[in-house]
């Protein structure tokens, strides 16, 4: 088919009234051949005032090996940049190598130091313990933090928070360094239900180990910062609400906690997706992914399944924690339910982690029954209780998006909140802790501020600060969050492994030297 005859029958026209010469040519159009599917050009060659087609346009025959060959291009791109990013990523461990070598003999083998508490009996349901040096009190307790780690959602683990958690048990701390799954190994929903599981664990079971449950910090940084965050905003509007929440199971009192700090954190993820973008942005879709109308069924999808699992301790508060005694000697609260209970008592953590692989099917199945019969009893059809299709669910897992949604009466329910964020953030631009702190003093927090911070990059205020000795904001900002001093108490300069220069700054040990410490900083591709 010829789509040329309007424009042919005007270079006709043109031609009778003298606008074109006898030696003009001109393309006009495209033919579109159907047997080869080319488009060949067509031309008005005006002395014959014939068409004829054109030899072939070689740009349009090859359009798919430039399809092809653009294709190649980007895939070399990224390929170049993962090696960039590979490279810097060792160029930064190695300058930093001498504080991490003396990290790694802290974590494992210092006496203050309890590795892999059992907080539930789900993967990677452990938590770390950090105790403050021994004052020679039995009787002391100690304020609590709870540390949820960063790691992009795919790498965290509990011992990232390690030298955070060393410098904060110096002052007088007691930390709990939250692990939990990851992606592939489970998705924003499991994350959160691990960190609410670990987080009402601590509030029940700490004064087992000289924690003062009436003390007790949140605190998370990067994805856990997005994690610890939304867990709290979703706590308090189910409270609120009297309703469940998706991403509020198992419960937990957010009146528990004094304070929340996040650092660095994630917290607005519809501005976070555009602003990574390409494959990061793919990878998000997966982890950050909601089956359809799971929002609208919390009690039959994820809540619905986690709220099983909470009442299967026969409907009782709490655990059902019991303590212990682990290979060092210390007391090790592992949850317990029903028969497990009278098992355990002379049993020590290990045998009970050898034996939780024989009852998991058990319970899995239990769960599966429950919420198979709930959901039947509910009236849903058998088809909605089987897997439906995930799409991306920026908006439901923003802390930014669910703290515009909370009601007055659920913001002043919020504990004091503290945003910290580095305005050389490559990662996650800090406007986003920005805004979550104006939504929730919209909303009607009663004490909420954030603190941007000049230079300081994704893991400045994790590594190279702390590293570099000297002072330390992030750790006496979260102390000054705890309550655990005023700015006359820093100026004072109590606490342990700190020296305090004429000028009385609070000042730390250096783990690295402080030019290694600024070349990291320079080559961090965060």
């Amino acid at each position: 088919m010829i789509k040329a005859s309007g424009q042919l029958h005007k270079t006709n026209r043109a031609m009778q009234h003298g606008q074109l010469t006898s030696s003009t040519t001109l393309i006009c159009s495209v033919r579109e051949d159907p047997a080869s599917d080319l488009r060949v050009p067509i031309i008005v060659d005006s002395r014959s005032n014939a068409i004829a087609p054109k030899r072939f346009n070689f740009r349009a025959v090859l359009g798919w090996p430039c399809t092809a060959f653009a294709a190649m291009g980007g895939a070399v791109s990224l390929v170049f940049k993962l090696v960039f990013l590979v490279l810097a990523l060792m160029l930064y461990a190695l300058l930093l190598m001498p504080g991490f070598l003396r990290m790694i003999v802290y974590y494992f083998f210092s006496k203050n130091v309890v590795r892999g508490i059992v907080y539930g009996l789900k993967p990677r349901q452990r938590l770390d313990l950090y105790y403050p040096l021994d004052n020679g009190r039995p009787d002391t307790i100690h304020p609590v933090i709870i540390y949820v780690t960063g790691g992009a959602w795919t790498i965290g683990y509990k011992a990232w928070g390690a030298l955070l958690a060393r410098r904060l048990s110096e002052q007088g701390v007691l930390v709990a360094c939250l692990d939990y799954r990851n992606f592939p190994q489970g998705d924003a929903l499991d994350m959160l239900e691990d960190v609410n599981t670990g987080i009402r664990w601590v509030l029940e079971e700490i004064h087992r180990f000289k924690g003062d449950p009436d003390n007790v910090t949140l605190v998370g940084q990067s994805a856990g910062g997005h994690l610890a965050g939304l867990a709290l905003i979703k706590q308090v509007q189910q409270a609120a609400t009297g309703s469940s929440a998706l991403g509020a199971s198992p419960s937990w009192s957010p009146s528990r906690l004094r304070a929340f700090v996040g650092v660095s954190g994630a917290f607005d993820l519809v501005a976070l997706a555009k602003h990574r973008g390409g494959h990061f942005r793919g990878l998000l879709d997966k982890i950050l992914a909601l089956e359809e109308g799971v929002e609208e069924e919390v009690a039959i999808g994820h809540g619905g399944r986690d709220a099983v699992q909470e009442r299967g301790d026969g409907g009782k508060e709490g655990t059902g924690g019991l303590a212990a005694r682990g290979k060092e000697g210390k007391d090790v609260v592992a949850p317990m339910r029903g028969s497990q209970l009278e098992w355990a008592k002379d049993g020590s953590v290990e045998d009970w982690r050898q034996d939780e692989a024989v009852g998991k099917q058990q319970e899995r199945g239990d769960a599966v029954a429950q919420t198979s019969a709930a959901a039947a009893e509910a009236g849903v059809p058998r088809r909605a209780q089987q897997a439906r299709p995930k799409h991306p669910a920026y908006d439901a897992l923003s802390p930014l998006q669910a703290a515009k949604r909370l009601s007055p009466d659920a913001a002043a329910m919020l504990p004091d909140v503290l945003l910290i964020h580095g305005t050389a953030d490559k990662t996650v631009p800090a406007e986003g802790s920005v805004e979550l702190s104006k939504a929730l003093q919209s909303a009607g927090a009663p004490r909420c501020r954030y603190l941007l911070v000049p230079g300081k990059t994704h893991t400045a205020f994790l590594l190279e600060d702390p590293m570099r000795g000297g002072r330390d904001l992030l750790t006496d900002e979260i102390l000054r969050a705890a309550s655990m001093f005023k700015e006359g108490d820093i100026e004072a300069g109590r606490g342990q492994a700190m020296t305090v220069d004429s000028g009385g700054v609070r000042l730390y040990r250096s783990l690295c030297p402080g030019f290694l410490c600024d070349l990291a900083a320079r080559v961090c591709p965060f």
